[in-house]
C-alpha cells in the first residue's frame, strides 16, 4: 500500500501537515500549490523534517492516476468544488478522493462530480502529522470498498480512523462549538479578558483555553467553521456565530500564522 503515490492539493497548514504524515510513514507525496509563496514555505518547512526525496512540491498536479488524492484548499465550499472538478482526469477506477473539510457538506460536493463513488471526507485535526484521529465521511454515493480501503489506508500511517455522519461538523466540531461560542460571548459582554478564559479551562485540564486554541487553528478557519455549522443547523441561536471574530478575520489578525489574533506573536 506504502508504494502509492498520495497527491495533495493545498500546501498551506493542513496540507503541509498531511504530506508530513504521509511522508513521514514511508509513502511518496506530492504536495501541490499554484501559489509560489505558498510552495517555497512549504518546501523550506518539510525539508526541515522530512528525508530528502520523500516528497515532491509542484505548482499543479501530475499523472497520479490509480493513486490517493487530498484536497487540502481554504475551508470554501466553492473553492473546493472548483478544485474537485479539474482533477477530474486524474481519477481512475483505482483512485481514492478525499476532501479535507472541517464541516462542509461532503455529499454537496459530491453530487456533481463524474467519480463521486470514490469521493469521501477525510477530516484531518491540527497538527495533522500528530494528532491520530481522523473522521471518514462517506456520502451517499461512497463505495463501500473506497470507505474500507479508506480506513486501512489512514491506520498504515497510525491514525485512528472514526466514520462520522456527513451534517454540520460532522462529530468532533458540532461538540466543540459551545467551547468556542461560549468563550466568544463571555468576552464579547466585556466581563472578562481572553487571558482569563484560557487560564481557568487549562486549569480545568484542557490542554489549549478557547482563545489560544483558536490562535492555532487559525480564526479565520474557526470563524468559517462556526459559521458552516450555523448555516447546516439552519441558524439556531445557540451556535451564532461571533462579531469580535468576524473582526479579527476582517482585520487580517488570524492567529499564530498572522502574528496576531487574541494574543500577539511578533
Amino acid at each position: 500500500m506504502r508504494d502509492k503515490r498520495v497527491g495533495i492539493l493545498g500546501a498551506g497548514t493542513m496540507g503541509k501537515g498531511i504530506a508530513r504524515a504521509f511522508a513521514q510513514k514511508g509513502y511518496r507525496v506530492m504536495l501541490c500549490d499554484p501559489h509560489e509563496t505558498a510552495r517555497q514555505k512549504a518546501f523550506h518547512e518539510l525539508s526541515a523534517t522530512l528525508p530528502e526525496g520523500s516528497f515532491s512540491i509542484h505548482s499543479a498536479l501530475p499523472e497520479v492516476k490509480d493513486e490517493i488524492i487530498i484536497e487540502a484548499v481554504p475551508e470554501d465550499f466553492a473553492i473546493k468544488q472548483a478544485v474537485l472538478q479539474e482533477i477530474a482526469p486524474h481519477i481512475s477506477a483505482q483512485t481514492i478522493v478525499a476532501t479535507n473539510t472541517s464541516a462542509l457538506s461532503v455529499t454537496g460536493l459530491a453530487k456533481d462530480l463524474p467519480y463521486r463513488e470514490r469521493f469521501l471526507g477525510w477530516h484531518f485535526f491540527n497538527p495533522a502529522y500528530r494528532l491520530p484521529l481522523v473522521e471518514v465521511i462517506p456520502t451517499p454515493f461512497t463505495m463501500a470498498a473506497v470507505v474500507e480501503e479508506s480506513q486501512e489506508i489512514l491506520r498504515s500511517i497510525e491514525k485512528v480512523p472514526i466514520i462520522a455522519p456527513d451534517l454540520p461538523g460532522f462529530i468532533v466540531n458540532r461538540v466543540a462549538r459551545p467551547y468556542y461560542v461560549e468563550a466568544l460571548r463571555l468576552v464579547e459582554e466585556g466581563n472578562v479578558s481572553p487571558e482569563v478564559v484560557d487560564r481557568l479551562m487549562e486549569g480545568l485540564g484542557f490542554r489549549m483555553g478557547p482563545f489560544r486554541l483558536m490562535d492555532f487553528i487559525g480564526i479565520d478557519v474557526n470563524h468559517a467553521v462556526t459559521e458552516a455549522v450555523w448555516r447546516g443547523l439552519w441558524m439556531p441561536p445557540r451556535f451564532r456565530p461571533s462579531w469580535l471574530q468576524a473582526q479579527k478575520v476582517a482585520a487580517g489578525h488570524t492567529g499564530k500564522k498572522a502574528g496576531q489574533g487574541f494574543y500577539s506573536y511578533q
